[in-house]
């Protein structure tokens, strides 16, 4: 399985054309929207997924490592069905998380964050004219962005606290790290590989644990998949 946790924070500036774009205030596409005009291809407790969520998510999915290009990654071999499964369950990952953090309200994301996170999207487009362009192509709005940004903001700062806090490496399992993988550091000495150890070390844990959250999340939820 691949690491649920840098598929949910992967980054905001390349991904977030893919995102399910949240109509009437961020908090989730109405199932009375006039928006919704496509199929709906599962409803998460009250979040609706539609056909074309689906289909940003796996146009990202193509792209995914090659930022810098926008070109499809050389190799990729999965089916469209298994693309597309794979996108819808990265959405409704995303859901679920949206909903706890919402629910405990561990994690706040102040104005200045959400537009620090909007001057970034923006940055990523040669002039104002493509930036909204893009967003004509999607047909959202800048509010509509900005909701979205804040909820994927939130999300990040609720995993942070509800699972990557609780996540401890022993200098044990560094150093057995290192020494399985020496040659991966360039000759360097364990201290001054240490740091780079423990956050790998760190984030993979985080994944894991992640990823038997969202089971849990998942085995609890109202989840409706049309086939």
């Amino acid at each position: 399985m691949r690491k649920i946790l840098a598929i949910l924070i992967f980054s905001i500036i390349f991904s977030f054309l893919a995102l399910p774009w949240e109509r009437g205030g961020g908090d989730g596409i109405s199932i009375c929207s006039a928006y919704v005009l496509d199929k709906v291809v599962a409803v998460v407790n009250d979040h609706v997924i539609t056909e074309s969520d689906v289909d940003r998510a796996v146009e990202v999915e193509k792209t995914e490592g090659t930022p810098e290009t926008g070109k499809p990654a050389v190799g990729i071999s999965a089916s469209a069905a298994s693309a597309r499964k794979k996108a819808l369950d990265s959405l409704i990952d995303r859901a679920l998380l949206i909903d706890e953090a919402r629910k405990f309200n561990l994690a706040t994301v102040k104005p200045g964050e959400v537009e620090d996170a909007y001057r970034q999207v923006k940055a990523g487009y040669p002039d104002e004219k493509t930036f909204r362009a893009a967003l004509d192509n999607e047909e959202i709005t800048k509010s509509e962005l900005k909701n979205n940004l804040r909820d994927q903001l939130l999300v990040v700062k609720y995993i942070d606290r509800r699972i990557k806090a609780f996540v401890r490496i022993t200098p044990d399992e560094e150093k057995k790290y290192y020494e399985r993988h020496k040659k991966d550091f360039g000759g360097k000495k364990f201290e001054d590989a240490e740091p780079a150890i423990k956050s790998l070390l760190t984030e993979r844990e985080t994944n894991r644990k992640l990823e038997d959250y969202l089971r849990d999340l998942k085995s609890k939820a109202d989840i409706i998949i049309n086939p």
